[in-house]
């Protein structure tokens, strides 16, 4: 198990609501993997590399009501004109890693197995902002971290 604690980050990007009922559900895979094509073909995400603070990738899964909000773009020093922002509180993070293969498929995995397989016992996901963190740029090949907000331990 592998517990970070983070400071507070700015995601600049853009972002979709997802019909719902929890934070975690199978059918927002096809709406997230729909959202970042259609981002990809407006070169969206290149435009705001040159914003990144680390040069990763980052979606943020933001609890709501009906659903969630999912928001795409980088981490970055501040807000900036033309884009959405969020602000991401200082949090523990249970941190989970996979590599070679499609970034989506590789963050449903993960997500699979902390919410459904429950292979994460020791934590407790808090309520808070989910991160998926794209750590190498490649999403067909992707290296990629995903970021669960947790009770203190």
């Amino acid at each position: 198990m592998n517990i970070q604690k983070k400071s507070e980050l700015i995601l600049i990007g853009k972002s979709i609501s997802i019909k719902g009922d929890s934070i975690h559900e199978i059918i927002y895979s096809e709406f997230k993997t729909k959202f970042y094509a259609d981002l990809f073909n407006e070169n969206f995400l290149k435009n705001l590399f040159p914003y990144s603070i680390d040069k990763k990738g980052y979606a943020a899964v933001v609890p709501q009501d009906n659903g969630i909000k999912y928001y795409a773009g980088v981490i970055a020093e501040a807000t900036i004109d033309g884009y959405e922002s969020l602000i991401i509180p200082q949090q523990t993070y249970h941190v989970s890693k996979a590599s070679k293969d499609k970034s989506r498929l590789l963050f449903d995995k993960l997500e699979n197995s902390y919410f459904i397989n429950k292979e994460t016992n020791d934590t407790i996901y808090n309520g808070g902002i989910i991160l998926e963190v794209l750590t190498n740029g490649n999403p067909m090949d992707a290296e990629v971290e995903l970021w669960i907000p947790i009770n203190d331990l």
